[in-house]
Protein backbone atom coordinates (compact mmCIF):
# COMPACT_ATOMS: atom_id res chain seq x y z
CA UNK A 1 0.00 0.00 0.00
CA UNK A 2 2.91 2.11 0.79
CA UNK A 3 4.76 1.52 -2.58
CA UNK A 4 1.65 2.29 -4.48
CA UNK A 5 1.29 5.37 -2.47
CA UNK A 6 4.67 6.07 -3.18
CA UNK A 7 4.58 5.61 -6.92
CA UNK A 8 1.20 7.18 -7.23
CA UNK A 9 3.02 10.70 -5.67
CA UNK A 10 5.82 10.04 -8.04
CA UNK A 11 3.63 10.33 -10.93
CA UNK A 12 1.64 13.16 -9.95
CA UNK A 13 5.19 15.32 -9.54
CA UNK A 14 6.68 14.58 -12.93
CA UNK A 15 2.97 15.09 -14.33
CA UNK A 16 2.93 18.52 -12.48
CA UNK A 17 6.69 19.14 -13.77
CA UNK A 18 5.48 18.33 -17.21
CA UNK A 19 2.56 21.13 -17.06
CA UNK A 20 4.62 23.60 -15.89
CA UNK A 21 7.50 23.32 -18.35
CA UNK A 22 4.78 23.31 -21.32
CA UNK A 23 3.18 26.20 -19.83
CA UNK A 24 6.73 28.07 -19.49
CA UNK A 25 7.62 26.70 -23.18
CA UNK A 26 4.21 28.09 -24.36
CA UNK A 27 4.47 31.17 -22.36
CA UNK A 28 7.88 31.94 -24.42
CA UNK A 29 6.97 31.04 -27.61
CA UNK A 30 3.95 33.74 -27.11
CA UNK A 31 6.28 35.88 -25.78
CA UNK A 32 8.55 35.90 -28.79
CA UNK A 33 7.03 34.58 -31.81
CA UNK A 34 3.32 36.98 -31.24
CA UNK A 35 4.75 39.93 -29.30
CA UNK A 36 8.26 40.79 -30.33
CA UNK A 37 7.69 38.30 -33.78
CA UNK A 38 11.32 37.73 -33.12
CA UNK A 39 12.80 34.47 -35.18
CA UNK A 40 14.82 33.60 -31.83
CA UNK A 41 15.14 29.55 -31.39
CA UNK A 42 12.67 29.22 -28.52
CA UNK A 43 10.94 26.64 -30.54
CA UNK A 44 13.96 24.54 -28.69
CA UNK A 45 12.44 25.18 -25.12
CA UNK A 46 9.56 22.46 -26.42
CA UNK A 47 11.86 19.81 -26.70
CA UNK A 48 12.86 19.55 -22.77
CA UNK A 49 8.93 18.71 -22.00
CA UNK A 50 8.66 16.28 -24.79
CA UNK A 51 12.12 14.12 -24.04
CA UNK A 52 11.12 13.92 -20.34
CA UNK A 53 7.77 12.82 -21.31
CA UNK A 54 8.52 9.96 -23.67
CA UNK A 55 11.33 9.26 -21.31
CA UNK A 56 8.94 8.69 -18.41
CA UNK A 57 5.56 7.18 -19.89
CA UNK A 58 6.76 5.80 -23.12
CA UNK A 59 4.12 5.84 -25.82
CA UNK A 60 1.63 8.19 -23.87
CA UNK A 61 3.98 10.40 -23.50
CA UNK A 62 4.17 10.80 -27.15
CA UNK A 63 0.85 13.30 -26.91
CA UNK A 64 2.97 16.04 -25.27
CA UNK A 65 5.43 16.60 -28.46
CA UNK A 66 2.59 15.92 -30.71
CA UNK A 67 0.39 19.17 -28.38
CA UNK A 68 3.67 21.34 -28.34
CA UNK A 69 4.03 20.52 -32.36
CA UNK A 70 1.01 22.06 -33.01
CA UNK A 71 0.88 24.48 -30.57
CA UNK A 72 4.19 25.86 -32.61
CA UNK A 73 2.51 25.93 -35.67
CA UNK A 74 -0.73 27.64 -34.81
CA UNK A 75 1.76 30.22 -32.80
CA UNK A 76 3.08 31.07 -36.36
CA UNK A 77 0.44 30.94 -38.05
CA UNK A 78 -1.28 34.04 -35.49
CA UNK A 79 0.31 36.85 -37.07
CA UNK A 80 0.72 35.65 -40.75
CA UNK A 81 -2.24 33.98 -42.30
CA UNK A 82 0.45 32.61 -44.47
CA UNK A 83 0.83 29.31 -45.19
CA UNK A 84 3.18 29.13 -47.69
CA UNK A 85 5.68 31.55 -45.98
CA UNK A 86 9.41 30.50 -45.46
CA UNK A 87 9.19 30.95 -41.43
CA UNK A 88 5.95 28.74 -42.01
CA UNK A 89 7.57 26.11 -43.76
CA UNK A 90 10.59 26.28 -40.84
CA UNK A 91 8.20 25.82 -38.36
CA UNK A 92 6.66 23.08 -39.81
CA UNK A 93 9.74 21.17 -39.94
CA UNK A 94 10.69 21.72 -36.38
CA UNK A 95 7.03 20.60 -35.46
CA UNK A 96 8.10 17.24 -37.29
CA UNK A 97 11.23 17.21 -36.01
CA UNK A 98 9.71 17.63 -31.91
CA UNK A 99 7.61 14.97 -32.86
CA UNK A 100 10.48 12.34 -34.27
CA UNK A 101 12.73 13.20 -31.29
CA UNK A 102 9.98 12.28 -28.99
CA UNK A 103 9.57 8.89 -30.98
CA UNK A 104 12.99 8.34 -30.63
CA UNK A 105 13.03 8.84 -26.92
CA UNK A 106 9.84 7.15 -26.53
CA UNK A 107 11.58 3.90 -28.50
CA UNK A 108 14.53 4.28 -26.84
CA UNK A 109 13.11 4.30 -22.95
CA UNK A 110 11.01 1.17 -23.87
CA UNK A 111 14.05 -0.71 -24.86
CA UNK A 112 16.14 0.51 -21.67
CA UNK A 113 13.19 -0.45 -19.49
CA UNK A 114 12.77 -3.62 -21.16
CA UNK A 115 16.37 -4.15 -20.50
CA UNK A 116 16.38 -2.83 -17.42
CA UNK A 117 13.37 -5.75 -16.33
CA UNK A 118 15.52 -8.52 -17.67
CA UNK A 119 18.52 -7.32 -15.82
CA UNK A 120 16.74 -7.08 -12.62
CA UNK A 121 14.99 -10.82 -13.01
CA UNK A 122 18.92 -11.89 -13.24
CA UNK A 123 19.85 -10.33 -10.37
CA UNK A 124 17.37 -11.99 -8.76
CA UNK A 125 17.92 -14.67 -10.00
CA UNK A 126 20.87 -14.84 -8.89
CA UNK A 127 20.69 -13.28 -5.47
CA UNK A 128 18.37 -16.57 -4.96
CA UNK A 129 21.09 -18.49 -6.50
CA UNK A 130 23.26 -17.54 -4.09
CA UNK A 131 20.91 -17.71 -1.04
CA UNK A 132 20.16 -21.60 -1.92
CA UNK A 133 23.73 -21.97 -2.38
CA UNK A 134 24.93 -20.89 0.95
CA UNK A 135 22.00 -22.34 2.59
CA UNK A 136 22.91 -25.91 0.90
CA UNK A 137 26.61 -25.29 1.90
CA UNK A 138 25.75 -24.38 5.92
CA UNK A 139 23.04 -27.57 5.79
CA UNK A 140 25.34 -30.07 4.05
CA UNK A 141 28.43 -28.87 6.40
CA UNK A 142 26.30 -29.17 9.48
CA UNK A 143 24.79 -32.22 8.40
CA UNK A 144 27.64 -33.94 7.78
CA UNK A 145 29.20 -34.02 10.92
CA UNK A 146 27.17 -36.67 12.65
CA UNK A 147 27.94 -39.45 10.35
CA UNK A 148 32.07 -38.29 10.42
CA UNK A 149 31.93 -37.97 14.32
CA UNK A 150 29.97 -41.73 14.49
CA UNK A 151 32.69 -43.09 11.88
CA UNK A 152 35.70 -41.71 14.40
CA UNK A 153 33.57 -42.67 17.37
CA UNK A 154 33.61 -46.27 16.39
CA UNK A 155 37.01 -46.51 14.67
CA UNK A 156 38.69 -45.65 18.04
CA UNK A 157 36.00 -48.12 19.59
CA UNK A 158 37.31 -51.27 17.06
CA UNK A 159 41.02 -50.06 17.57
CA UNK A 160 40.40 -50.43 21.27
CA UNK A 161 38.60 -53.06 21.99
CA UNK A 162 40.63 -55.22 18.99
CA UNK A 163 43.86 -53.75 19.57
CA UNK A 164 45.34 -57.14 20.35
CA UNK A 165 43.62 -59.31 17.74
CA UNK A 166 44.61 -56.91 14.79
CA UNK A 167 48.17 -56.94 12.92
CA UNK A 168 50.28 -54.39 11.77
CA UNK A 169 48.45 -53.41 8.54
CA UNK A 170 44.63 -53.72 10.75
CA UNK A 171 45.47 -50.92 12.58
CA UNK A 172 47.24 -49.11 10.30
CA UNK A 173 43.65 -49.00 7.90
CA UNK A 174 42.00 -48.12 11.40
CA UNK A 175 44.57 -45.07 11.86
CA UNK A 176 43.66 -44.20 8.12
CA UNK A 177 39.74 -44.08 8.64
CA UNK A 178 40.19 -41.86 12.05
CA UNK A 179 42.93 -39.72 10.36
CA UNK A 180 41.00 -39.12 6.76
CA UNK A 181 37.44 -38.84 8.94
CA UNK A 182 39.18 -36.03 11.30
CA UNK A 183 40.51 -34.02 8.39
CA UNK A 184 37.40 -34.33 6.49
CA UNK A 185 35.50 -33.29 9.88
CA UNK A 186 37.96 -30.06 9.79
CA UNK A 187 36.86 -29.51 6.31
CA UNK A 188 33.54 -29.12 6.96
CA UNK A 189 33.61 -27.16 10.18
CA UNK A 190 35.95 -24.76 8.07
CA UNK A 191 33.10 -24.85 5.14
CA UNK A 192 30.73 -24.11 8.15
CA UNK A 193 32.50 -21.32 8.86
CA UNK A 194 32.81 -19.95 5.34
CA UNK A 195 29.32 -19.96 4.72
CA UNK A 196 28.36 -18.43 8.30
CA UNK A 197 30.16 -15.09 7.16
CA UNK A 198 26.90 -13.88 5.30
CA UNK A 199 24.27 -16.63 6.71
CA UNK A 200 24.96 -15.91 9.84
CA UNK A 201 26.29 -12.06 10.08
CA UNK A 202 25.42 -10.02 12.99
CA UNK A 203 24.25 -6.34 12.55
CA UNK A 204 27.26 -3.94 12.61
CA UNK A 205 27.82 -1.98 15.70
CA UNK A 206 30.85 0.97 16.50
CA UNK A 207 33.95 -0.81 17.70
CA UNK A 208 37.36 0.25 18.54
CA UNK A 209 39.66 -2.01 15.69
CA UNK A 210 42.41 -1.74 18.57
CA UNK A 211 40.11 -3.66 20.68
CA UNK A 212 39.26 -6.17 18.31
CA UNK A 213 42.86 -6.55 17.72
CA UNK A 214 43.89 -7.20 21.14
CA UNK A 215 40.87 -10.24 21.31
CA UNK A 216 42.82 -11.77 18.32
CA UNK A 217 46.19 -11.49 19.76
CA UNK A 218 44.60 -12.80 22.70
CA UNK A 219 43.07 -15.53 20.73
CA UNK A 220 46.36 -16.43 19.45
CA UNK A 221 48.37 -15.87 22.84
CA UNK A 222 49.70 -19.75 22.77
CA UNK A 223 51.20 -19.51 19.40
CA UNK A 224 52.42 -16.17 20.16
CA UNK A 225 54.27 -17.32 22.61
CA UNK A 226 55.47 -20.52 21.24
CA UNK A 227 57.01 -18.57 18.03
CA UNK A 228 58.19 -15.81 20.25
CA UNK A 229 56.13 -13.72 17.45
CA UNK A 230 56.56 -9.23 18.64
CA UNK A 231 53.69 -7.84 17.32
CA UNK A 232 53.42 -4.10 16.60
CA UNK A 233 50.63 -2.41 15.72
CA UNK A 234 49.64 1.64 14.46
CA UNK A 235 46.16 3.45 16.25
CA UNK A 236 43.40 1.75 14.99
CA UNK A 237 40.09 3.95 14.12
CA UNK A 238 36.94 3.09 15.10
CA UNK A 239 34.45 1.40 11.94
CA UNK A 240 30.39 0.78 12.54
CA UNK A 241 31.90 -3.70 11.75
CA UNK A 242 30.67 -7.08 13.49
CA UNK A 243 33.19 -7.06 15.42
CA UNK A 244 33.49 -10.74 15.46
CA UNK A 245 33.94 -11.15 11.80
CA UNK A 246 36.86 -8.94 12.30
CA UNK A 247 38.54 -10.54 15.15
CA UNK A 248 38.29 -13.58 12.58
CA UNK A 249 39.83 -11.66 9.95
CA UNK A 250 42.53 -10.30 12.27
CA UNK A 251 43.43 -13.49 13.73
CA UNK A 252 43.49 -15.20 10.20
CA UNK A 253 45.84 -12.81 8.98
CA UNK A 254 48.42 -13.14 12.21
CA UNK A 255 47.88 -16.75 12.41
CA UNK A 256 49.37 -16.89 8.72
CA UNK A 257 51.95 -14.61 9.34
CA UNK A 258 53.41 -16.89 12.38
CA UNK A 259 52.66 -20.20 10.85
CA UNK A 260 54.84 -19.50 7.23
CA UNK A 261 57.72 -17.79 9.59
CA UNK A 262 61.58 -18.68 9.19
CA UNK A 263 64.13 -19.61 11.52
CA UNK A 264 64.15 -16.50 12.98
CA UNK A 265 61.30 -14.89 15.62
CA UNK A 266 58.84 -13.43 13.84
CA UNK A 267 58.38 -9.70 13.44
CA UNK A 268 54.60 -8.43 12.60
CA UNK A 269 53.46 -5.30 12.16
CA UNK A 270 49.48 -4.01 11.63
CA UNK A 271 49.36 -0.52 10.01
CA UNK A 272 46.54 1.77 8.86
CA UNK A 273 47.09 4.68 6.32
CA UNK A 274 44.16 7.08 4.94
CA UNK A 275 43.70 6.54 1.64
CA UNK A 276 41.30 9.41 0.60
CA UNK A 277 37.70 8.18 1.65
CA UNK A 278 38.66 4.75 2.50
CA UNK A 279 40.80 3.01 5.50
CA UNK A 280 44.13 0.70 4.02
CA UNK A 281 45.64 -1.95 6.68
CA UNK A 282 48.27 -3.90 6.29
CA UNK A 283 49.84 -7.20 8.04
CA UNK A 284 53.01 -7.49 7.69
CA UNK A 285 55.47 -9.70 8.66
CA UNK A 286 59.09 -11.68 8.22
CA UNK A 287 58.50 -14.78 7.19
CA UNK A 288 59.51 -17.29 4.20
CA UNK A 289 57.22 -14.52 1.64
CA UNK A 290 55.34 -15.85 -1.49
CA UNK A 291 56.01 -16.03 -5.12
CA UNK A 292 54.38 -13.73 -7.00
CA UNK A 293 52.78 -16.16 -9.58
CA UNK A 294 50.67 -17.38 -6.56
CA UNK A 295 49.26 -14.26 -5.62
CA UNK A 296 46.43 -14.45 -8.13
CA UNK A 297 45.08 -17.89 -6.45
CA UNK A 298 45.64 -17.60 -2.55
CA UNK A 299 42.29 -16.06 -1.65
CA UNK A 300 40.46 -19.53 -3.57
CA UNK A 301 38.95 -21.56 -1.45
CA UNK A 302 40.83 -24.47 -0.16
CA UNK A 303 43.72 -23.96 -2.15
CA UNK A 304 47.16 -24.32 -0.75
CA UNK A 305 50.47 -23.50 -1.49
CA UNK A 306 52.60 -26.40 0.49
CA UNK A 307 51.26 -30.02 1.40
CA UNK A 308 49.75 -30.87 5.11
CA UNK A 309 52.96 -32.23 6.56
CA UNK A 310 54.53 -28.88 6.27
CA UNK A 311 52.36 -26.89 7.37
CA UNK A 312 48.92 -27.67 8.97
CA UNK A 313 45.41 -25.90 7.51
CA UNK A 314 42.97 -26.61 5.41
CA UNK A 315 43.53 -23.09 3.09
CA UNK A 316 39.92 -21.62 3.79
CA UNK A 317 41.76 -19.02 5.91
CA UNK A 318 42.05 -16.24 2.84
CA UNK A 319 38.91 -16.92 1.53
CA UNK A 320 37.14 -16.08 4.77
CA UNK A 321 39.38 -13.05 5.29
CA UNK A 322 38.02 -12.31 1.67
CA UNK A 323 34.57 -12.97 1.93
CA UNK A 324 34.44 -10.87 5.21
CA UNK A 325 36.37 -7.59 3.69
CA UNK A 326 34.30 -8.01 0.43
CA UNK A 327 31.02 -7.65 2.44
CA UNK A 328 32.11 -4.03 3.47
CA UNK A 329 32.44 -3.36 0.09
CA UNK A 330 36.40 -3.43 0.64
CA UNK A 331 39.63 -5.00 -1.37
CA UNK A 332 42.29 -7.28 -0.10
CA UNK A 333 45.54 -8.36 -1.86
CA UNK A 334 48.81 -9.24 -1.21
CA UNK A 335 52.50 -8.14 -2.01
CA UNK A 336 55.53 -10.38 -1.13
CA UNK A 337 59.05 -11.34 -1.63
CA UNK A 338 60.73 -14.41 -0.70
CA UNK A 339 62.58 -14.58 1.99
CA UNK A 340 62.06 -11.35 3.22
CA UNK A 341 58.41 -11.74 4.25
CA UNK A 342 54.85 -10.72 3.19
CA UNK A 343 52.25 -7.86 3.68
CA UNK A 344 48.58 -8.19 3.48
CA UNK A 345 46.74 -5.16 2.52
CA UNK A 346 42.97 -4.59 2.86
CA UNK A 347 40.81 -1.60 2.91
CA UNK A 348 37.45 -0.76 3.89
CA UNK A 349 35.63 2.48 3.55
CA UNK A 350 35.19 5.43 6.26
CA UNK A 351 31.74 5.07 6.31
CA UNK A 352 30.88 1.19 5.71
CA UNK A 353 27.85 0.17 4.79
CA UNK A 354 28.05 -3.77 4.63
CA UNK A 355 26.42 -5.43 2.50
CA UNK A 356 24.26 -9.17 3.13
CA UNK A 357 26.14 -11.08 0.32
Amino acid sequence: MFEMDLKLKKERIRLLLIIILVIISCLLIYYFEIILKTSILVAHFFYFPSILACLWWKRKGLFIPVFLAIILIIFNLIPEYDFFNLETLNNFLRAISLIMVGIVVCFLSEHIAKREIEFNVIMEDLRRSNEDLQQFAYVASHDLQEPLRAIVSFSQLLEDKYQDKMDKDGKEFIHFITDGAKKMNTLIKDLLSYSRITTHAKPSKITNIEEVLKDALYNLQESIKESGAVITYDQLPILKVDKTQFTQLFQNLISNAIKFRREEPPRIHIGLIKVKDEWMFSVKDNGIGIESKYFGKLFNIFYRLHTKEEYPGTGIGLPICKKIVQRYAGKIWVVSEIGKGTTFYFTVPEKIKSRKN
